[in-house]
């Protein structure tokens, strides 16, 4: 059959989720943590090299998933573009000159230069992954790849997004240390509060608890944790699998490593290069507690960011963190804190988050529940509240 299978298919697909508001992959939450691309090897393999029955539904199946693959990539891509945009503009305003900073991005490029020497620079590249993930998608519905030659092909094309992706969250960390370097390190807070507002505004806005129930927002908050980091190439090999764990009031996710800032603080173990604490890079880690870095030195600045997104502002605008993290901490070479898998916590219920995650924070729980129905809730975000003097 050209147009489908003839038996139900026995790997993963996707599917339309009005929960998450996007096509999803298929499966519970376990089948969720392993990568993509294991589920596309899965459905190459049962498809076989040969066109018949049922062979094509799976081979689509494997296509749609490459695709998704590429989806997954597409969105840490277009933050980091959005970020450094951002960072610039921001730079920019508090006085960096132009030539200072094209000195900056090209002295960075060349630190962070591909395999090849070339230096650093994401859209060619980009476009060079658009163009193989295309080839290798045509190929395998067409049966012209065999299932050998499409898995090393898929393999070539996440080791390429790997290349990229590591590269381009060392740039995130060099222009922060740049910030710190140049502003001071609590002026990070401002930089990050100014950047990632379209980024909280695009992604965040529907776990407002004035708009939907936090119960309302389990299933979203949860699959799009495991996919953008399946999209970061977590875990061992750097395939995208995430461990999760549930318990009875909330999922843990852990990442053996981190693929951007958990990598960062190891070194890159695929690569062979070390920290990226230390030199040549010596991208910065907090050197005083800050409510924006869980009142922690050693957070590295990359690190820093999932406090804002995932807790701080989400805190300050929502009245309750998003996610709880608990970061890797740089404390040498090698050292437990550097080396500990991070986690993130998703909390069933907003009671089950305790205290102790709002004081990391700077903040006091708040009584429950958030918004009484009494009324309509106020716009805008919520009044900061830093907590006990």
């Amino acid at each position: 059959m050209v147009s489908g299978s003839a038996s139900p298919t026995p790997v993963t697909r996707l599917e339309w989720s009005e929960a998450v508001g996007k096509r999803v992959r298929s499966g519970d939450w376990d089948a969720q943590a392993v990568s993509t691309t294991t589920r596309v090897i899965e459905a190459l393999r049962a498809s076989g090299d040969v066109f018949g029955p049922g062979g094509a539904g799976l081979r689509e199946t494997a296509a749609q998933l490459v695709d998704y693959f590429m989806e997954e990539a597409k969105v840490v891509y277009l933050v980091y573009k959005v970020w450094t945009a951002g960072f610039e503009d921001w730079l920019l305003g508090q006085g960096t000159s132009p030539e200072q900073l094209r000195q900056e991005f090209d002295r960075l490029a060349e630190l962070l230069a591909y395999p090849d020497g070339a230096a650093f620079e994401p859209r060619s590249h980009w476009q060079r992954l658009a163009v193989e993930s295309g080839s290798l998608i045509n190929g395998i519905r067409s049966y012209d790849l065999r299932v050998e030659e499409a898995e090393r092909d898929l393999e070539r094309l996440v080791d390429a997004w790997r290349s990229l992706h590591d590269r381009y969250a060392d740039l995130m960390a060099g222009l922060l240390t740049f910030v710190a370097g140049s502003y001071g390190e609590a002026m990070l807070e401002q930089c990050f509060r100014t950047v990632l507002e379209p980024y909280i505004d695009e992604r965040y806005s529907p776990f407002d608890l004035r708009e939907h129930a936090y119960a309302d927002t389990l299933v979203r908050n949860l699959y799009i944790s495991i996919e953008s980091m399946r999209g970061h190439l977590v875990g061992p090999g750097r395939r995208g699998d995430v461990e999760l764990t549930e318990h009875d009031d909330r999922w843990v996710l852990r990442f053996d490593p981190c693929g951007s800032g958990g990598r960062q603080v190891r070194g890159d173990a695929i690569e062979g290069t070390g920290s990226r604490v230390l030199e040549p890079y010596g991208f910065g880690v907090t050197q005083k507690a800050h409510p924006w870095s869980w009142n922690e030195v050693g957070v590295c600045y990359y690190c820093a960011h999932c406090n804002f997104a995932l807790s701080l502002l989400p805190a300050e605008r929502w009245g309750h963190p998003l996610r709880t993290v608990e970061p890797p901490l740089w404390r040498g070479t090698d050292a437990p804190e550097t080396v500990r898998k991070c986690e993130w916590t998703v909390w069933k219920t907003l009671d089950a988050i305790p205290p102790e995650e709002y004081e990391r924070l700077g903040r006091s729980k708040p009584s429950l529940p958030l918004y009484p129905d009494a009324g309509p809730p106020p716009r805008g975000p919520m009044p900061v509240d830093h907590g006990p003097a």
